[in-house]
C-alpha cells in the first residue's frame, strides 16, 4: 500500500506537531521498525488451551 493513500486524510494544524511528525518519518526512515507487534498468537499451547475453552462452552470435551 502506498503511503500517500495512509496519509493523505491527515490534516495538521499546529506547526509543532508537523514537525514532530516530520522528525518521526525522519527517524525511521533512518531506523525502520525491526519489530511489528500483533494481537496473533502463535503459541501452540495457548491456541489449544483457548479451543479447549471455546470448545468446553460448547459442552465438547477433547
Amino acid at each position: 500500500m502506498a503511503t500517500s493513500s495512509i496519509i493523505e486524510n491527515i490534516r495538521i494544524n499546529n506547526p509543532q506537531v508537523l514537525v514532530e511528525y516530520l522528525e518521526a518519518i525522519k527517524r525511521w526512515r533512518e531506523e525502520p521498525i525491526k519489530e511489528v507487534h500483533t494481537n496473533v498468537v502463535d503459541d501452540p499451547e495457548r491456541i489449544k488451551a483457548f479451543v479447549e475453552k471455546a470448545l468446553a462452552k460448547q459442552g465438547v470435551k477433547i
